[in-house]
């Protein structure tokens, strides 16, 4: 008797709490005793785990158009695309973020640069026709700029390379004065990041965010130098910070348009208080 007393007590308790629950808008799921199961182990109710990484991920449906890589011949290693020299020496070293082209301030003697968050260009990316008009106004074009970042899986990295150049061997097919964009990150990137290349041409580098960390300047060198050395550039276009031990008698160094429009944007803040 006393066990069927409990057993229909317990039930009534259930019963009380899961009403309790509909009246506060908190429905939960119970196990067989009425005890409610925290969401996290409601089978049901998860989420299928996100990768920290997901952000770096391109889309890679909206960049893959066969048809733009018609008439672009590739290398044998790595099957990247090949991309003739330039050896243009640009007359200015002004540059405009590849977002601001379409500004009525932009400077038309200008360099087009994608050294840009990589979600800030995917546009370009998806529709590169849609572009081609705009970018021929400029004085020339350096190539995209999809990241390179040391924790990312060494295919994503690939994926990326490959897909800068391309990009920038279907807009120099166009017409495009066209600038290669030399990127790379861990030593075994070094052979990827070459490949189809130009060597005895104008090639560009970056190095925004190089000078945050000390290993990051280790990394960067010794990968400028492997490529100083395969390429054996006429000129190099150089974007961020000069960092010690690279060659300045070989750069031009251009103006960050980015870093100056932060700037002025703190200096007006400044006045404004």
């Amino acid at each position: 008797i006393f066990l069927s007393v409990l057993y229909h007590f317990l039930r009534v308790v259930a019963d009380l709490r899961f009403i309790t629950n509909i009246i506060n808008s908190k429905i939960m799921t119970y196990d067989i005793f009425g005890n409610p199961i925290p969401p996290q182990e409601n089978r049901h109710n998860k989420k299928p785990p996100t990768s920290p990484k997901s952000h770096y991920r391109a889309k890679i449906d909206s960049f893959y158009h066969p048809e733009i890589l018609d008439g672009i011949p590739k290398t044998r290693v790595f099957n990247m695309p090949l991309i003739r020299p330039n050896t243009i020496i640009p007359k200015t070293n002004t540059t405009t973020p590849f977002d601001r082209i379409g500004n009525k301030s932009a400077i038309s003697d200008s360099l087009v640069v994608f050294f840009l968050n990589d979600q800030r260009f995917y546009s370009a990316l998806s529709h590169p026709w849609d572009y081609t008009k705009q970018l021929l106004c400029y004085t020339g074009v350096i190539g995209p700029d999809l990241s390179q970042y040391i924790d990312m899986d060494y295919a994503i990295r690939l994926y990326h390379n490959y897909w800068n150049k391309v990009f920038t061997a279907y807009w120099q097919i166009r017409g495009i004065n066209m600038y290669p964009n030399v990127t790379w990150s861990l030593p075994d990137s070094y052979e990827y990041c070459i490949a189809g290349l130009p060597r005895n041409s104008v090639i560009a580098i970056n190095s925004m965010g190089v000078p945050k960390y000390h290993f990051s300047k280790g990394l960067w060198l010794k990968g400028y130098r492997y490529v100083v050395k395969h390429l054996d550039p006429i000129l190099i276009l150089r974007y961020g910070p000069k960092i010690e031990g690279e060659y300045e008698s070989l750069s031009l160094y251009l103006e960050n348009v980015q870093l100056n429009i932060l700037k002025n944007g703190r200096k007006r803040k400044q006045n404004e208080r």
